[in-house]
């Protein structure tokens, strides 16, 4: 309950609407609460006495005062569905900013289905809550103690039976919802699971359709979505138990009401309209019990949503930014290992990286060089400090990165990925994403290095042309030299290539490796490669194997000195690297 009521803070900036709406709703109630009264005046002294004044002028009053209580209810409805969605807006936001902070360690303890669960689902049965908690909050009680005081005044003897009632129907409902409550976490997880298989499904949908898998993948999100059907079956088939209990429970005390009703009647210590008013009271008292058991039963569930949205916030960021950090505008891109190691899974005693030493000048073609599993990636997230080591220390122009602000140490280091990733908008904003003020003639010599200009110019929008959701009507080979091209136009002293070559042919890739080294002299460039032909143009090469430095040196030193170098290079030997 402590994490929902943390949540609350975000309807601060709306306390205006929020204390509206819980104002207007008590307007309502005590206009529900006086009309009951008004109609027994009526029934016992208009009716009861031929009063047709009376009659008139009271109906006139309920009119008003029912049409006062309409509008009280429409102006709460409104308030409180303002102030709730705005609240829900800025958790959804708070949520967004805090997920794009979060470094590459805490998204491999995160699924992605679960998160696009807590940023859409979750965070919109907190919006449900807050809204139905600033009509009910008030309500419920006013109404509820209102009925009952109203009840006594018109009879206390019968008032007895609906205090014999009340306790027995709390009962009930507190033990449904306590059976029901786990399986609400297991809906939420459940949910979690229907978008992660749904997800996968959409993002590799050309290779199901290429192993003919689309019988095996239904099969699959069957299983899922039927385990979420079970699961919700179960919990609302518990719920329900409320309202037959609750129907019960209200025909049992207007059968007990009317009945001993009737006699005072008839023994005229009671009239007609009192009862009237009597049973539109206890409907009020039994119904509000049944509202609120309702609202335990929301609130319940959004505790579980509530402790998933904490947790993201409560997550702490892997990768700081220094207290105090360096004030260095520009960086040359001198970069340096000294006695770096590194796991994957802090405290685990399998390290992908064992004391790396290495000493890049500023300016320099660097490959770094070793077969699948060797560490030539997480060499590269650590430059770029996508991850910090275990030991060690990286340095850029001398200074340990961790002294440098993210912000400055990333705007001074572009790096192309294995995986091209895309948006879903025009090329040139694709490649201006990382340098929104770039220009045209800067866009276009980017493109150019990268050899993506050709076949962007064959488009008749050119530039303009929008690339679709996943890049799919573009090429491999086309989204690496955009992805490429992007990079390029930051135009950062340290560049790092993780194989973005690989879906390119050998003519374009010799082609992008020639542009590189003639157009970017100044830039410290990394090549992360399996291929020997991309290593071959470079002024140093580092090669790796099994998370060490095995080498560092120019082809000609490693093809003498290195056996692991040479192994690789005479397992690639063909006619394209000769």
């Amino acid at each position: 309950m402590k994490k929902l009521i943390k949540l609350l803070r975000y309807l601060k900036p709306y306390k205006k609407w929020a204390v509206l709406a819980p104002l207007l709703i008590i307007l309502e109630v005590i206009m529900d609460l006086l009309l009951p009264t008004i109609m027994a005046n009526i029934v016992n002294n208009g009716i009861g006495n031929n009063d047709l004044n009376y009659i008139i002028l009271n109906i006139g009053l309920m009119i008003i005062l029912s049409i006062i209580g309409i509008l009280g209810g429409i102006g709460s409805i409104y308030f409180s569905a303002l102030a709730s969605e705005s609240a829900t807006s800025d958790i959804r936001e708070e949520l967004f900013r805090k997920i794009n902070s979060l470094s590459f360690f805490n998204f491999h303890k995160l699924k992605t289905g679960q998160l696009i669960t807590i940023l859409t689902n979750d965070a919109a049965i907190i919006g449900n809550v807050i809204m139905m908690s600033l009509r009910f909050v008030f309500r419920v009680p006013i109404i509820m103690i209102g009925s009952v005081i109203m009840a006594i005044i018109i009879s206390p003897k019968l008032s007895l039976i609906v205090l014999f009632f009340i306790p027995i129907i709390i009962v009930a409902i507190i033990i449904i919802i306590k059976k029901a409550f786990p399986y609400f976490q297991i809906t939420q997880e459940t949910v979690d699971s229907v978008n992660s298989v749904v997800r996968e499904n959409l993002a590799g949908i050309r290779v199901v359709k290429s192993f003919v898998m689309e019988d095996y993948e239904i099969q699959k999100f069957e299983q899922v979505n039927e385990k979420m059907k079970d699961v919700m079956i179960t919990a609302m088939r518990l719920l329900v138990l409320a309202m037959p209990l609750m129907m019960l429970f209200i025909n049992l005390a207007t059968v007990f009401i009317l009945w001993h009703g009737g006699k005072m009647v008839i023994f005229e210590d009671m009239q007609i309209g009192s009862i009237m008013a009597f049973i539109q009271y206890l409907t009020n008292i039994l119904t509000t019990i049944l509202m609120a058991s309702m609202a335990i039963a929301v609130t319940t569930r959004s505790i579980v949503s509530a402790n998933r949205i904490n947790e993201i916030f409560d997550l702490t960021e892997d990768v700081k930014n220094p207290e105090y950090p360096i004030d260095k505008n520009e960086i040359k891109g001198k970069v340096e290992f000294q006695n770096v190691s590194f796991a994957y899974q802090a405290g685990s005693g399998d390290l992908v990286l064992k004391d790396i030493n290495f000493s890049v000048q500023a300016g320099t073609k660097v490959a770094i060089l070793g077969s699948t599993g060797s560490g030539k990636t997480t060499i590269s997230s650590l430059i770029a400090r996508f991850y910090d080591p275990v030991k060690g220390t990286v340095l850029i122009d001398d200074i340990d990165i961790q002294e440098y602000s993210l912000e400055t140490l990333r705007k001074n280091i572009s790096v192309v990925f294995q995986q091209s990733s895309l948006f879903s908008d025009t090329i040139i904003n694709n490649i201006k994403y990382g340098n929104p003020g770039a220009t045209l003639e800067e866009v276009e010599r980017a493109a150019k290095i990268a050899q993506a200009h050709e076949f962007i110019i064959k488009y008749p929008e050119a530039y303009d042309y929008k690339i679709e959701q996943g890049a799919t009507n573009l090429s491999g080979g086309q989204k690496q030299r955009l992805s490429l091209a992007r990079a390029l136009v930051m135009d950062s002293p340290i560049l790092i290539l993780d194989d973005t070559t690989s879906a390119i042919d050998m003519k374009t890739e010799m082609k992008i490796r020639k542009a590189l080294k003639t157009k970017l002299k100044n830039k410290t460039v990394f090549f992360i490669t399996q291929r020997i032909a991309t290593a071959l143009d470079s002024d140093q090469i580092i090669v790796l194997d099994d998370g060490q430095v095995s080498g560092i040196g120019t082809h000609e030193t490693l093809i003498k000195n290195n056996a692991v170098y040479k192994s690789i290079y005479n397992s690639q030997l063909t006619k394209e690297v000769v």
